[in-house]
């Protein structure tokens, strides 16, 4: 809803109040809160105030230029939190999952253990992706304001500025709702209190940062500068650790070429499993070649030699393979292995997921 300009009696009256009390060496903040007091707007006021000193001054009053609202302003502001929420919240699930590797609990499953290379890869790569658009775009955005300092007026960085601060607010009322519930049910933890400190850190410093430009200055040079070499250091903070726990992509080839080795000799015992349950009296087979099994299968992923196959009479038997990782398999933690060659015994009237020790 537009405000209504002041018609011409309403702005004689105020500007003649104005000429009269200045006359009378009022100070302006007095008259100002004086009048606001008796409902004049901030905006009449300033105006009335502006004929006062331009008539006295016999100067006009200088334009600072007028607000323009640009579709690159809503791209620039739109792609800034954009990028922000997205290293944001990877470095956070990154320290997340550096905490429950650092602090395991016995509630966590083999899965989690063993996938934390895969989780965490995604959002190492999203840190890389993400932190530099986000600082080209900051930088982008603080030139702007400098060469048009109406920018910083902008109603569409104070609307999506302040969006962005609702949402951050959320996350902080619901990490505080959080670490209450578990305060009073009596589930605090070491890894509890880290991570609530970590979202605490990550959530708060862009809170604090984004309320502080649109309550004060938009660009202040200081408080810029913290508040970037606060948020680098977290996400190098993160990347760094990160990567010294996920290894080399070197490493991840070897683990995936692990996994296949694994998932190849669940398919063989599986096989033979299912051969055993058609035919009960059936010892374990002598050898794979009546198994129809796929050729990739049989064989090494990386040498393609075959699996080692032995039949220990009755339905035992005993499948070996060369490991390159001694890192747990991400799906059968009951394959668990060295590195170097490893041999799982097996009976092929149980599950094809037991083995003997």
């Amino acid at each position: 809803m537009s405000v209504p300009e002041p018609s011409d009696g309403e702005r004689d009256r105020l500007g003649a109040f104005v000429d009269a009390a200045k006359a009378r060496d009022v100070a302006d903040d007095f008259i100002v809160a004086l009048l606001k007091h008796k409902g004049w707007s901030e905006r009449r006021v300033y105006g009335a105030f502006a004929s006062y000193y331009e008539r006295t001054l016999n100067v006009s009053l200088p334009e600072r230029g007028a607000r323009i609202e640009y579709a690159s302003d809503a791209f620039l502001y739109l792609l800034a939190f954009i990028s922000l929420g997205a290293w944001a919240f990877a470095a956070g699930y990154v320290f997340d999952a550096l905490i429950d590797r650092l602090i395991p609990s016995g509630l966590d499953s083999a899965y989690a253990e063993a996938s934390f290379r895969t989780q965490v890869a995604g959002e190492l790569a999203t840190i890389l992706v993400a932190l530099p658009i986000f600082a080209w775009v900051s930088r982008t955005i603080s030139a702007g304001i400098s060469r048009r300092p109406e920018m910083a007026d902008s109603g569409v960085r104070k609307w999506l500025t302040y969006v962005a601060l609702v949402i951050t607010a959320m996350c902080l009322i619901g990490d505080g709702i959080w670490f209450l519930t578990s305060f009073l049910t009596g589930d605090l933890s070491v890894r509890f209190v880290l991570k609530t400190l970590v979202l605490v850190v990550l959530a708060g410093s862009i809170f604090t940062y984004y309320l502080s430009t649109v309550r004060g200055e938009a660009l202040e040079p200081r408080r810029d500068r913290a508040y970037g070499a606060l948020g680098v250091g977290l996400a190098a903070l993160a990347l760094v650790l990160g990567f010294f726990n996920v290894g080399t992509p070197a490493q991840a080839r070897d683990i995936a070429l692990d996994d296949r080795r694994v998932a190849s000799l669940v398919t063989i015992a599986g096989r033979i499993h299912e051969k055993w349950s058609d035919n009960h009296r059936a010892p374990a087979p002598a050898n794979l070649s009546a198994l129809n099994l796929q050729p990739d299968d049989l064989v090494d992923p990386q040498t393609q030699r075959p699996y080692e196959y032995r039949a220990l009479g009755g339905t035992t038997y005993e499948l070996c393979a060369v490991f390159s990782q001694s890192e747990p398999p991400l799906l059968h933690a009951n394959y668990k292995h060295g590195r170097g060659r490893a041999c799982f015994r097996r009976d092929a009237a149980d599950n094809p997921f037991s083995f003997y020790n």
